[in-house]
């Protein structure tokens, strides 16, 4: 296995820990109140959501800004 690989398998597991504990100690209930909607959820599920869901849109725009930077370089 090269050092890459095993530092990714390593940077995932450490992430995995991560989550488990914000999920386990952040216990508290969040009263949540959208328009139409009312939610009762943990704190860390909120925590740990709009986490990922803020790294899955800058992944996304990295990929748009990147893939039209590369077509502006090919003309």
């Amino acid at each position: 296995m090269s050092l890459s690989t095993l530092l990714l398998l390593i940077f995932i597991a450490l992430l995995g820990i991560y989550a488990f504990v914000l999920l386990m100690l952040n216990k508290t209930i969040v009263h949540l109140d959208l328009l139409f909607l009312e939610l009762d959820l943990q704190l860390g599920h909120i925590i740990l959501t709009s986490a990922l869901l803020g790294i899955f849109i800058a992944i996304i725009l990295e990929i748009i800004f990147f893939s039209s930077k590369k077509k502006n370089k090919d003309e």
